[in-house]
Protein backbone atom coordinates (compact mmCIF):
# COMPACT_ATOMS: atom_id res chain seq x y z
CA UNK A 1 0.00 0.00 0.00
CA UNK A 2 1.38 3.48 -0.67
CA UNK A 3 0.76 5.29 2.87
CA UNK A 4 2.67 2.41 4.25
CA UNK A 5 5.40 2.64 2.00
CA UNK A 6 5.77 6.22 2.02
CA UNK A 7 5.85 6.51 6.43
CA UNK A 8 8.74 3.80 5.74
CA UNK A 9 10.30 5.92 3.67
CA UNK A 10 9.32 8.97 5.88
CA UNK A 11 10.84 7.15 8.61
CA UNK A 12 13.99 5.90 7.09
CA UNK A 13 14.89 9.82 5.58
CA UNK A 14 13.94 11.33 9.14
CA UNK A 15 17.19 9.06 10.04
CA UNK A 16 19.73 9.39 7.59
CA UNK A 17 19.25 13.34 7.13
CA UNK A 18 20.37 15.38 9.44
CA UNK A 19 18.23 18.06 10.67
CA UNK A 20 15.30 16.82 8.35
CA UNK A 21 12.11 18.47 10.09
CA UNK A 22 9.30 16.57 11.10
CA UNK A 23 7.19 18.55 9.36
CA UNK A 24 9.05 17.78 5.76
CA UNK A 25 9.22 13.89 7.07
CA UNK A 26 5.78 13.92 7.11
CA UNK A 27 4.17 15.91 4.88
CA UNK A 28 0.48 15.39 3.44
CA UNK A 29 0.42 16.41 0.42
CA UNK A 30 -2.37 17.97 -1.23
CA UNK A 31 -2.98 19.23 -5.04
CA UNK A 32 -4.87 21.98 -6.44
CA UNK A 33 -5.50 22.10 -10.28
CA UNK A 34 -7.91 24.60 -12.38
CA UNK A 35 -8.32 24.55 -15.52
CA UNK A 36 -8.45 28.28 -16.79
CA UNK A 37 -7.63 28.66 -20.83
CA UNK A 38 -11.11 26.31 -21.15
CA UNK A 39 -12.55 28.81 -19.43
CA UNK A 40 -11.00 32.01 -21.50
CA UNK A 41 -12.38 34.91 -23.41
CA UNK A 42 -11.50 33.30 -26.83
CA UNK A 43 -13.59 30.16 -25.58
CA UNK A 44 -16.36 31.66 -23.67
CA UNK A 45 -16.86 35.11 -25.23
CA UNK A 46 -16.51 36.80 -21.89
CA UNK A 47 -13.88 36.76 -19.11
CA UNK A 48 -13.91 34.31 -16.41
CA UNK A 49 -12.01 34.97 -13.52
CA UNK A 50 -13.46 32.35 -11.11
CA UNK A 51 -10.82 29.66 -12.29
CA UNK A 52 -7.98 32.08 -10.51
CA UNK A 53 -10.01 32.89 -7.19
CA UNK A 54 -11.34 29.15 -7.11
CA UNK A 55 -7.82 27.89 -7.40
CA UNK A 56 -6.30 30.39 -4.93
CA UNK A 57 -8.83 29.72 -2.02
CA UNK A 58 -8.30 26.16 -2.34
CA UNK A 59 -4.90 26.32 -2.09
CA UNK A 60 -5.31 28.34 0.92
CA UNK A 61 -7.84 26.42 2.70
CA UNK A 62 -6.22 23.13 2.07
CA UNK A 63 -2.85 24.47 3.87
CA UNK A 64 -4.95 25.57 6.95
CA UNK A 65 -6.42 22.11 7.27
CA UNK A 66 -2.94 20.56 7.40
CA UNK A 67 -2.11 19.75 3.63
CA UNK A 68 1.88 20.23 2.59
CA UNK A 69 3.18 21.35 0.41
CA UNK A 70 0.32 22.42 -1.75
CA UNK A 71 0.66 21.63 -5.26
CA UNK A 72 -0.81 21.27 -8.54
CA UNK A 73 -1.05 23.86 -11.10
CA UNK A 74 -3.24 26.70 -12.86
CA UNK A 75 -3.56 27.01 -16.53
CA UNK A 76 -1.47 24.98 -18.97
CA UNK A 77 0.36 23.77 -16.35
CA UNK A 78 -2.56 20.99 -15.47
CA UNK A 79 -1.87 18.74 -18.10
CA UNK A 80 -2.87 14.98 -17.79
CA UNK A 81 0.42 13.62 -17.90
CA UNK A 82 0.81 16.27 -14.70
CA UNK A 83 -2.09 14.91 -12.87
CA UNK A 84 -1.34 11.34 -13.20
CA UNK A 85 1.80 11.57 -12.26
CA UNK A 86 1.15 13.60 -8.78
CA UNK A 87 -1.71 11.85 -7.89
CA UNK A 88 -0.08 9.12 -5.93
CA UNK A 89 1.44 10.72 -3.01
CA UNK A 90 -1.52 12.74 -2.63
CA UNK A 91 -3.84 12.81 0.13
CA UNK A 92 -6.03 15.74 -0.73
CA UNK A 93 -7.15 16.59 -4.18
CA UNK A 94 -8.66 19.62 -5.58
CA UNK A 95 -10.13 19.82 -9.32
CA UNK A 96 -12.22 22.97 -11.08
CA UNK A 97 -12.87 22.16 -14.41
CA UNK A 98 -15.22 21.05 -16.88
CA UNK A 99 -16.97 17.43 -15.76
CA UNK A 100 -18.84 15.03 -17.19
CA UNK A 101 -20.38 11.64 -16.94
CA UNK A 102 -19.18 9.66 -19.98
CA UNK A 103 -19.90 6.57 -21.44
CA UNK A 104 -17.99 3.42 -21.43
CA UNK A 105 -17.96 0.11 -22.50
CA UNK A 106 -16.87 -1.04 -19.00
CA UNK A 107 -17.90 0.60 -15.18
CA UNK A 108 -20.82 0.95 -13.42
CA UNK A 109 -23.77 1.71 -14.89
CA UNK A 110 -21.40 1.85 -18.50
CA UNK A 111 -20.03 5.13 -16.96
CA UNK A 112 -16.29 6.57 -17.41
CA UNK A 113 -16.52 10.03 -15.36
CA UNK A 114 -14.10 12.32 -16.42
CA UNK A 115 -13.18 16.57 -15.81
CA UNK A 116 -10.96 17.92 -19.29
CA UNK A 117 -7.57 19.13 -18.44
CA UNK A 118 -6.21 22.94 -19.18
CA UNK A 119 -6.04 22.93 -23.00
CA UNK A 120 -3.54 25.60 -23.17
CA UNK A 121 -3.62 29.22 -24.47
CA UNK A 122 -3.72 27.87 -27.99
CA UNK A 123 -7.74 26.53 -28.18
CA UNK A 124 -10.65 25.44 -26.38
CA UNK A 125 -10.95 22.38 -24.10
CA UNK A 126 -12.26 18.96 -26.09
CA UNK A 127 -12.91 15.70 -24.52
CA UNK A 128 -11.23 13.79 -26.99
CA UNK A 129 -8.00 14.69 -26.63
CA UNK A 130 -8.62 16.43 -23.09
CA UNK A 131 -10.39 14.01 -20.61
CA UNK A 132 -8.80 13.01 -17.83
CA UNK A 133 -11.02 9.31 -16.96
CA UNK A 134 -11.75 8.15 -13.54
CA UNK A 135 -10.72 4.79 -14.47
CA UNK A 136 -6.96 6.47 -15.62
CA UNK A 137 -7.11 7.37 -11.70
CA UNK A 138 -7.98 4.94 -10.30
CA UNK A 139 -4.92 2.90 -11.79
CA UNK A 140 -2.61 5.81 -10.73
CA UNK A 141 -3.84 6.04 -7.50
CA UNK A 142 -3.07 2.20 -6.81
CA UNK A 143 -5.56 1.55 -4.44
CA UNK A 144 -4.83 3.97 -1.80
CA UNK A 145 -6.74 6.30 0.29
CA UNK A 146 -7.61 9.80 0.22
CA UNK A 147 -9.01 11.96 2.66
CA UNK A 148 -10.44 14.84 0.68
CA UNK A 149 -11.61 14.80 -2.45
CA UNK A 150 -13.08 18.45 -4.09
CA UNK A 151 -14.54 18.07 -7.60
CA UNK A 152 -15.37 21.82 -8.70
CA UNK A 153 -17.11 20.90 -11.55
CA UNK A 154 -20.44 19.93 -13.37
CA UNK A 155 -21.73 16.30 -12.64
CA UNK A 156 -19.08 14.77 -10.64
CA UNK A 157 -21.75 15.08 -7.56
CA UNK A 158 -24.31 13.13 -9.29
CA UNK A 159 -25.07 9.86 -8.17
CA UNK A 160 -23.39 8.19 -11.08
CA UNK A 161 -20.44 9.33 -11.23
CA UNK A 162 -17.21 7.25 -10.78
CA UNK A 163 -15.11 9.41 -9.90
CA UNK A 164 -15.42 8.79 -6.09
CA UNK A 165 -14.20 5.03 -7.29
CA UNK A 166 -11.03 6.97 -8.35
CA UNK A 167 -10.27 8.01 -5.21
CA UNK A 168 -11.41 4.55 -2.99
CA UNK A 169 -14.39 7.08 -1.11
CA UNK A 170 -17.37 4.67 -1.64
CA UNK A 171 -20.72 6.59 -2.38
CA UNK A 172 -22.32 6.75 1.46
CA UNK A 173 -22.94 8.74 3.86
CA UNK A 174 -21.86 6.44 6.57
CA UNK A 175 -18.18 5.69 6.34
CA UNK A 176 -16.31 5.37 9.11
CA UNK A 177 -12.83 6.57 7.47
CA UNK A 178 -11.31 9.45 7.11
CA UNK A 179 -12.70 10.90 3.62
CA UNK A 180 -14.68 13.06 2.23
CA UNK A 181 -15.88 13.98 -1.28
CA UNK A 182 -17.73 17.04 -2.92
CA UNK A 183 -18.98 17.86 -5.64
CA UNK A 184 -21.78 19.05 -8.15
CA UNK A 185 -24.91 17.38 -9.71
CA UNK A 186 -25.74 19.43 -12.45
CA UNK A 187 -24.64 22.33 -14.67
CA UNK A 188 -23.45 24.90 -12.51
CA UNK A 189 -21.97 28.08 -13.05
CA UNK A 190 -18.40 29.29 -11.79
CA UNK A 191 -20.02 31.97 -9.51
CA UNK A 192 -22.54 29.36 -7.85
CA UNK A 193 -19.20 26.85 -7.31
CA UNK A 194 -17.45 29.94 -5.48
CA UNK A 195 -20.45 31.35 -3.81
CA UNK A 196 -20.84 27.64 -1.94
CA UNK A 197 -17.17 26.67 -1.70
CA UNK A 198 -16.52 30.27 0.01
CA UNK A 199 -18.71 29.43 2.72
CA UNK A 200 -18.02 25.67 3.31
CA UNK A 201 -14.56 26.40 3.85
CA UNK A 202 -15.31 29.46 5.97
CA UNK A 203 -17.27 27.22 8.13
CA UNK A 204 -14.35 24.55 8.65
CA UNK A 205 -11.49 27.03 8.60
CA UNK A 206 -13.48 29.80 10.75
CA UNK A 207 -12.56 27.83 14.09
CA UNK A 208 -9.25 26.73 15.80
CA UNK A 209 -7.88 23.06 14.94
CA UNK A 210 -9.13 21.97 18.00
CA UNK A 211 -12.80 22.65 17.63
CA UNK A 212 -12.79 22.48 13.71
CA UNK A 213 -16.41 21.00 12.70
CA UNK A 214 -17.24 18.25 10.32
CA UNK A 215 -17.30 19.22 6.54
CA UNK A 216 -20.58 17.35 6.40
CA UNK A 217 -21.99 20.02 8.52
CA UNK A 218 -20.39 23.03 6.69
CA UNK A 219 -21.96 21.28 3.22
CA UNK A 220 -25.24 21.88 5.17
CA UNK A 221 -24.35 25.40 6.04
CA UNK A 222 -22.95 26.01 1.89
CA UNK A 223 -26.19 24.83 1.27
CA UNK A 224 -28.20 26.44 3.48
CA UNK A 225 -27.29 30.13 2.62
CA UNK A 226 -29.46 30.44 -1.06
CA UNK A 227 -28.57 33.10 -3.66
CA UNK A 228 -26.94 30.25 -6.40
CA UNK A 229 -27.21 31.38 -9.67
CA UNK A 230 -28.55 28.22 -12.15
CA UNK A 231 -28.39 27.45 -15.73
CA UNK A 232 -32.17 26.82 -16.07
CA UNK A 233 -34.92 24.62 -14.19
CA UNK A 234 -33.30 21.78 -15.63
CA UNK A 235 -30.35 22.48 -13.86
CA UNK A 236 -30.68 23.72 -10.38
CA UNK A 237 -27.87 24.49 -8.24
CA UNK A 238 -26.99 21.64 -5.95
CA UNK A 239 -23.90 20.22 -4.56
CA UNK A 240 -23.27 16.79 -3.28
CA UNK A 241 -21.14 14.56 -0.78
CA UNK A 242 -20.07 11.17 0.18
CA UNK A 243 -17.66 9.93 3.01
CA UNK A 244 -17.65 10.20 6.61
CA UNK A 245 -20.26 12.43 8.09
CA UNK A 246 -18.44 13.23 11.34
CA UNK A 247 -14.82 13.71 9.51
CA UNK A 248 -13.65 17.08 9.96
CA UNK A 249 -10.80 17.16 6.70
CA UNK A 250 -7.26 17.53 8.35
CA UNK A 251 -5.25 14.92 7.12
CA UNK A 252 -3.88 11.56 8.03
Amino acid sequence: MKRAQMLLVSILLAVSALGASTQGAFAYYGDVWSNSDAFSYRCLGFTDTYPQQLYSQAQTQMAALGYSPVGGALGSGFTTSAFLGNVLPDWGVYVHSHGDNYWASSGYPNVDSAFLQDPGTSRCGSYSTDAIRSSAIKSATRGSQYNLVIMSTCYLGNNSSTMPGAFQIQKVKTSTRREFYLGYVYTTYDSAALRFESAFWSYVNGYPQFSRRALSSAFTYASSIGGYEYPNSSNPFQANWWGNPNYNGTPG
